[in-house]
């Protein structure tokens, strides 16, 4: 007879919410910028929360979760070594996540692993524009677009993503959790670049890099980018 439940570990990417303030009126505002850039890509996403200030007041983890869900993210935990936080996460009903766990398992991860995340398989080609509203996915193998991406497209792939044209809307390489995938395009121009779950909107992008060849990558759980000669 199978069993009713079953519960496995898991390694899954989360948003992680950095709070670098205690009044709830400037989150608030500055979440809400964020989210009108991409609102799609913010649907349901799980959000950890990341307090910076050495102190909360008594109810801001309540209201931020609120705001969270109104803008229609799902607040799931809280990461922070602060004990009195932590108690207000848990009587919030928030999950509890050590402040280093996640780089912990990334760095014991062997690179073999990783290697295997992405089995090889022949590259899925695209040869022409993805246009404004389609999307296209590549499951594990890279993704090669011989053309643009458009406003409002969207191209994943559980390996990399090589644009030949201009990247103008967002791009996810390593959707599977593949660290070490990378986005090649032609013409930086995003919306929003993310790999393995971390990602970088279009007003985050540095100014040296945009409309030029570039490449993204990751690099101690950031998104950066080089320049292509």
């Amino acid at each position: 007879m199978a069993q009713p439940i079953e519960l496995k570990g898991s390694v899954m990417s989360f948003t992680v919410l950095k709070v670098h303030s205690d009044d709830i009126a400037q989150v608030q505002q500055a979440l809400a910028e964020k989210v009108q850039q991409a609102p799609d890509f913010f649907q349901n996403v799980p959000v950890v929360i990341e307090p910076t200030v050495a102190a909360l007041p008594p109810t801001f983890l309540a209201q931020l979760m609120e705001v969270l869900r109104q803008n229609g993210m799902v607040p799931i935990g809280l990461r922070t070594a602060d004990e009195a936080i932590r108690q207000q996460a848990e009587f919030a009903g928030l999950g509890l996540f050590d402040l280093d766990t996640t780089k912990r398992n990334r760095a014991t991860r062997p690179a073999v692993e990783k290697a295997e995340a992405c089995p090889s398989m022949p590259g899925h080609l695209v040869l022409k524009t993805v246009r404004s509203g389609q999307q296209v996915y590549a499951k594990n193998r890279d993704l090669i677009v011989v053309g643009s991406v458009n406003p409002g497209a969207e191209v994943y792939a559980d390996g990399h993503i090589h644009i030949y044209g201009a990247l103008k809307g967002r791009a996810f390489a390593g959707a599977q959790g593949d660290e070490q995938a990378r986005i090649f395009t032609s013409r930086l121009e995003a919306e929003l670049v993310c790999i393995a779950g971390l990602y970088v909107l279009a007003e985050d992008i540095p100014p040296p890099v945009r409309s030029q060849a570039v490449m993204a990558f990751l690099n101690a759980e950031k998104v950066e980018f080089q320049a292509l000669s």
